[in-house]
């Protein structure tokens, strides 16, 4: 009889623990662990593929002529393997370099010393989008913040010998097993983006691959 009620009140103990279990799991809130929401957001990379509409290791020059018209190009500022559209009302230079194929490799856009007589409307920020913008948002002359607000941090950081802030980002593999390098120019002191380019490496020769 006395074995009964030790088993009984084990038991009546037992039944009495789970429920105790159980409230101390729900009270325990899954997102007291995880990171605050911006942390998170800033804990990994946002991958860049795209400048000005053009994708450097995909699109062909090709696709440049037509977003922006082989009749524009400035033929006194581009290169063999390399063609520069600008925006005077903006003073913005967009260039786009492309390889013996007519593979773009890189795509940089950059400040151009001009002065125009232009229409209000012609200043406006999605006017500035279409020749000095980024896949991802970012636009020529947008505030510094908004750097590392769509990127997250960057690999290297450091001051220019003019005192501007340049950050540089590594997307290993990115395009068709080949990475991608961004880079980005902040003039600190009037706080403003005024240089981005998108690089995508060029796959190794057979010759260059092996060192013969």
């Amino acid at each position: 009889m006395e074995n009964r009620v030790v088993t009984a009140v084990l038991l009546f103990i037992s039944l009495l623990a789970i429920p105790s279990t159980a409230q101390d799991k729900e009270s325990v809130d899954p997102r007291s662990s995880r990171m605050p929401e911006k942390e998170q957001r800033n804990s990994k990379q946002t991958i860049e593929y795209k400048i000005a509409g053009l994708r450097p290791g995909r699109d062909t020059i090709e696709t440049a002529y037509g977003r922006f018209r082989k009749d524009r190009v400035i033929k006194d500022l581009s290169t063999p393997g390399g063609a520069v559209w600008i925006d005077p009302c903006n003073r913005q230079m967009l260039t786009v370099a492309f390889d013996p194929e007519g593979t773009i490799h890189e795509v940089s856009i950059e400040p151009y010393p001009i002065d125009a007589d232009c229409i209000i409307s012609s200043y406006s920020r999605t006017v500035r989008a279409r020749l000095g913008g980024t896949g991802h948002g970012l636009v020529f002359r947008d505030s510094c913040n908004r750097i590392q607000e769509i990127y997250g941090e960057p690999q290297s950081q450091g001051r220019s010998v003019h005192g501007d802030w340049e950050f540089v980002y590594s997307f290993d593999r990115a395009v068709k097993g080949n990475s991608l390098t961004f880079e980005l120019t902040c003039d600190a002191a009037r706080d403003r983006v005024t240089g981005i380019k998108l690089t995508a490496s060029r796959p190794a020769k057979p010759c260059e691959s092996t060192g013969r």
